[in-house]
C-alpha cells in the first residue's frame, strides 16, 4: 500500500521530534496540544509503526522513528527548494521573464555591454538565472536555432534565416600596435598608413565571415590589401602577439580596455563604424526586446568606461520603442565561413 505524504501531519512529527515536547511543538505550530498528539497517533496507525515513544513525563523517538524523521527532513528540505524554484519559474512566466536566460557573445564583444547585462540581472531581474557564454558568431547562430542560448551579442552584418536583430550601439575599429615604433605618436590614422605592417588576423574570416568580408573590402578599396600571418581567438592573445612585435591587429575599440603597457590603440579614421547588435530567435516571447532596450538605456546614461587612449567614445543610437527597434533579417543560408 502506498502512503502519500500528508504534509500537515509530517509538520507535526518534525516539530515534536525537534523539541521532544508536545506542548512546545503545539505552540510553535499555533495549534492545540491535543490536536498535535491526535494527528501523530493517527499517522502512526496509517504507516504501521510508532514514531514516538511516550510515557507520563518524557517523549523520545523510537529507533524506527529516528530513521524516519531523518529521511523526512531530507525530503522536506528538497521539497522546499523545489517549491521555491517552482515559484520563481511561475513568477517569471507571469512577468514574461524566462526562468533561465543564456546570452552568448562574441569573444570580441565590448566589455561594457557584458557588464551592463550582468548588472541588469542584479538590479532588475533578480529571479532570472542569467549567464554569459562566449561563442563565435557562427556557433552563436546555431545555438540560437537550437535554443541553447536565448540571445547573442555580436556585430552586424548578420544574415541568417529565423534570426532577428536589434541594434545596440556603434563602435569603431582600432589598430593595436606596439607602444614603441612608427605609430607611437599617433592617435588616429588612415587605413593605408598601416601598409607594409604584418597583420595578425582577429579570426573574423573564420568566425564572422560577413564582417570580415566587409572590413577587407574597405581596406582594399582604401589602399591596404593584406594577408594575415597568424590568427588569434581572443583579445589577450592579440595583445600578446603585438607586444612581441609579431605584427598589428585590427579590433573593435570596445574590447580594448586595460591594454597592457607594451601596446596601444590607434583609431582608424576612414573605415565604417561597427554596429553592435543583439540577436535572438524570431519566436521570442518579447523579453529580449525589453532586455535590449534596457541595455540601450543604461548605455545612454553613461554606464560605460571612458578611455583617453581612444580618439572617440562609442556612439549610441537614439532611443527607439522595442517594436520599432526590431529588424528581422532576410532569409538566407549561412556563408561557408562564419562570423565571430
Amino acid at each position: 500500500m502506498d502512503f502519500p505524504p500528508p504534509l500537515r501531519k509530517l509538520q507535526y512529527v518534525l516539530a515534536v521530534a525537534r523539541d521532544l515536547h508536545f506542548r512546545k511543538a503545539a505552540e510553535r505550530l499555533h495549534v492545540s496540544q491535543p490536536a498535535v498528539s491526535r494527528q501523530i497517533r493517527e499517522y502512526e496507525e496509517e504507516i504501521g509503526f510508532e514514531i514516538l515513544h511516550r510515557d507520563h513525563h518524557f517523549v523520545s523517538l523510537t529507533k524506527a522513528g529516528r530513521a524516519f524523521v531523518a529521511d523526512v527532513e531530507g525530503i522536506v528540505a528538497r521539497m522546499e527548494g523545489d517549491f521555491a524554484a517552482a515559484v520563481r519559474r511561475a513568477r517569471a512566466i507571469s512577468r514574461e521573464v524566462p526562468a533561465e536566460y543564456t546570452v552568448g557573445h562574441s569573444p570580441f564583444a565590448p566589455m561594457q555591454i557584458r557588464r551592463i547585462a550582468l548588472a541588469l540581472q542584479q538590479e532588475e531581474y533578480r529571479d532570472l538565472q542569467m549567464r554569459l557564454r562566449i561563442l563565435p558568431t557562427s556557433e552563436l547562430l546555431n545555438a540560437i536555432d537550437s535554443e541553447v542560448v536565448q540571445a547573442g551579442i555580436t556585430y552586424a552584418p548578420v544574415d541568417h534565416a529565423g534570426v532577428s536583430v536589434i541594434p545596440l550601439a556603434k563602435d569603431h575599429w582600432v589598430a593595436i600596435v606596439p607602444a614603441k615604433g612608427r605609430f607611437s605618436g599617433m592617435a588616429v590614422a588612415r587605413i593605408q598608413e598601416f601598409r607594409g605592417e604584418p597583420v595578425i588576423s582577429n579570426g573574423a574570416d573564420r568566425t564572422h565571415p560577413a564582417l570580415f568580408r566587409q572590413f577587407q573590402a574597405e581596406c582594399i578599396a582604401k589602399g591596404l590589401p593584406f594577408r594575415a600571418i597568424a590568427e588569434v581567438t581572443s583579445p589577450l592573445e592579440a595583445f600578446d602577439l603585438v607586444a612581441g612585435n609579431a605584427g598589428i591587429v585590427f579590433l573593435p575599440a570596445g574590447v580594448c580596455e586595460n591594454l597592457p603597457s607594451a601596446v596601444r590603440a590607434v583609431g582608424i579614421s576612414d573605415i565604417s563604424p561597427l554596429e553592435i547588435v543583439l540577436i535572438y530567435g524570431s519566436d521570442d516571447s518579447g523579453f529580449t526586446q525589453q532586455f535590449a532596450e534596457r541595455i540601450r538605456v543604461k548605455m545612454r546614461l553613461g554606464d560605460h568606461p571612458s578611455d583617453d587612449r581612444f580618439p572617440e567614445p562609442l556612439a549610441f543610437p537614439a532611443k527607439r520603442k522595442p517594436p520599432a527597434s526590431v529588424a528581422k533579417t532576410k532569409s538566407g543560408k549561412l556563408p561557408n565561413r562564419s562570423v565571430g
